[in-house]
């Protein structure tokens, strides 16, 4: 029987159109306290012990969008920083809380911030601990559903990971270009042998028609990583 294959760039296309019309519903004032939320998390940069680099805005729409549309009920991140990811999921969380409680694990192995409270999900953070020895923690303690990957994984961390997902288990691996970190994990990711038990499809970051479309305007390289048993077909 011949295989029906979906490259990159069609299912990017896809996903992200699918996921920004679902949270395109919110008001352009729900919007605007969103993003002055994120914002304000920039005054954090003063507390911590290494100062790098954070998500763009758009980044920052896409994962509410993504949490949004997928629901996931334990969010594990990798490199949280001054949180304006792991806020981003939250308050995508917070849209449905009514429905079934969600958590989110972070990790930074380089600053001791605490996060302010400015969504309802609960945060969980792993400050001055590497990504290892947080996912060793939480080894057997639940299924993870969705995985923020914003650091550097090593083999030893995909295989503790491997054990604690399920069959809806999504990837978002952040710097997804050139040799940046997000090609390196999405490498170990497959080195790992991940999709022999679920098989995975790669979905490229978000391209520029479709960000116009949606009035995003900074650049995002944050690549997706999808279960082939939720991806489905329908006659148009």
């Amino acid at each position: 029987m011949k295989k029906i294959s979906i490259n990159p760039t069609d299912l990017s296309y896809i996903l992200w159109n699918k996921v920004l019309e679902n949270s395109a519903i919110k008001s352009e004032i729900y919007k605007k306290d969103f993003f002055s939320k994120i914002d304000s998390l920039e005054n954090l940069r003063a507390q911590s012990d290494y100062n790098t680099g954070s998500i763009s805005s758009t980044t920052s729409w896409l994962l509410y969008s993504l949490v949004i549309y997928f629901k996931p009920k334990k969010i594990i991140e990798i490199g949280s920083f001054i949180g304006k990811s792991t806020i981003s999921m939250a308050l995508g969380a917070d849209n449905y809380a009514d429905e079934d409680i969600s958590e989110i694990y972070c990790c930074d192995m380089s600053n001791n911030i605490v996060l302010p409270k400015l969504a309802k999900t609960k945060i969980k953070q792993f400050n001055k601990i590497n990504s290892l020895e947080m996912l060793k923690k939480l080894d057997g303690n639940f299924s993870f559903d969705l995985i923020h990957i914003d650091g550097r994984l090593g083999l030893e961390d995909f295989e503790i990971i491997k054990k604690n997902i399920n069959k809806n288990t999504i990837f978002i691996l952040d710097d997804f270009e050139g040799k940046e970190k997000g090609v390196i994990n999405y490498i170990n990711f497959l080195k790992s042998e991940m999709s022999l038990n679920n098989f995975y499809l790669l979905s490229y970051p978000i391209q520029t028609e479709t960000k116009l479309k949606f009035s995003l305007l900074e650049k995002s390289h944050s690549a997706v990583l999808i279960p082939s048993n939720l991806i489905g077909f329908s006659n148009q």
